[in-house]
């Protein structure tokens, strides 16, 4: 399911934009951490995203992951993010 996020900010609006679709593509590979690059691609480029903004996804998709991975150093945290 895609949100629709709206704000006053236009670059706002589409990094917000670029994070639910990255989102979309990682949950569509599984809701752990740490796909591989090569999971993601494939999963990118069977998706219906424009490549116009490949570049911008994938930098999306690194941020969840590195925060994916923060939270399960984190011991406080007892159910880490998912996708």
């Amino acid at each position: 399911k895609m949100y629709n996020i709206k704000t006053n900010v236009p670059q706002l609006d589409e990094e917000n934009l670029a994070l639910f679709r990255a989102s979309e593509i990682l949950e569509q590979i599984g809701n752990e951490p740490n796909p591989t690059v090569n999971q993601f691609y494939a999963q990118l480029i069977v998706s219906d995203l424009a490549e116009e903004h490949h570049e911008q996804v994938t930098l999306a998709a690194i941020s969840i992951e590195t925060m994916m991975n923060l939270d399960i150093l984190d011991e406080e945290w007892e159910e880490p993010t998912i996708h």
